[in-house]
C-alpha cells in the first residue's frame, strides 16, 4: 500500500475482531516501528508485546475498572464525539479479549552523559506512528491510547517492567470489525504558518470543512 495511502485512512480503529495475529505479522509491524527516528540514533525504546489470555485479561480488567465509568459518564455532543466515545467504551470492555496489545516504551538514555525524560518520548512515538502505519498496510486495526497510566502498577507487576522504564502508550493490536476509511482532519491552510506565525488560523475544539 502507497504509504500516503496508508495515512490518510488509517483511523483509529476501536472494535478488533478475537481472532488471533500471526507472529510474523506483529514482528512486521514492531520491525517497522525500530525504523523510526530517535535523538542521536539512541532507539531508546523496547516493545512488551502481550498475547497471553491471563495477562491480557488482568490488564484488561484493571483498565475497565478505572475507565468504564468515565467514558460513560462523558457528553457526546455530537456525532463525531459519539462515535469516538461509544468505540472507547467498546474498547475498554474488549481489552481483555484483544489479540494482541503492545506497550511502547523507553529509559532515559540519552544524553548518553547526562540522560533526559524528554527525550524518551520522541523516541517512543515516532516508533509508535511507523507502527501503527505498519499496521494499517497490512490490514491491521490498532489505536493509539494512554490507557496504561489509569492501571500502571497492575501492568508493571503483571509484566514485570522495571520502574525506570516509561510507558509511553498501549496499542491494542487486531484484524478490523470496522472499516478503514479517509481521516477528517483540518487542511493545510488552517495549519500552517508561511514564513512566520500569522495568528490562530483556527478555532478550539476545531472545526472540519466536509
Amino acid at each position: 500500500m502507497d504509504v500516503f495511502e496508508a495515512m490518510s485512512t488509517c483511523r483509529a480503529i476501536r472494535y478488533l475482531k478475537p481472532d488471533p495475529v500471526d507472529d510474523d505479522l506483529i514482528e512486521q509491524v514492531v520491525t517497522a516501528a525500530t525504523w523510526a527516528p530517535s535523538p542521536g540514533n539512541s532507539q531508546g525504546r523496547d516493545f512488551v508485546v502481550v498475547t497471553n489470555p491471563e495477562k491480557k485479561r488482568v490488564i484488561g480488567e484493571a483498565v475497565e475498572t478505572v475507565m468504564a465509568h468515565r467514558v460513560a459518564a462523558m457528553e457526546r455532543p455530537d456525532r463525531m464525539h459519539r462515535l469516538m466515545l461509544d468505540g472507547t467504551e467498546h474498547l475498554v470492555e474488549t481489552l481483555k479479549t484483544c489479540p494482541v496489545l503492545i506497550f511502547v516504551c523507553g529509559k532515559a538514555v540519552y544524553p548518553y552523559e547526562s540522560p533526559r525524560e524528554s527525550f524518551v518520548w520522541s523516541s517512543i512515538y515516532p516508533a509508535a506512528q511507523n507502527l501503527i502505519v505498519a499496521a494499517r498496510a497490512l490490514g491491521l486495526g490498532t489505536v493509539f491510547t494512554t490507557f496504561q497510566g489509569t492501571a500502571e502498577p497492575v501492568i508493571r507487576e503483571t509484566l514485570g517492567i522495571p520502574e525506570d522504564v516509561h510507558i509511553g502508550c498501549m496499542i491494542p493490536l487486531g484484524w478490523p470489525d470496522r472499516n478503514f476509511g479517509p481521516l477528517k482532519r483540518l487542511p493545510y491552510d488552517k495549519v500552517v504558518h508561511r514564513d512566520g506565525w500569522q495568528g490562530d488560523l483556527r478555532t478550539y475544539p476545531p472545526t472540519y470543512d466536509d
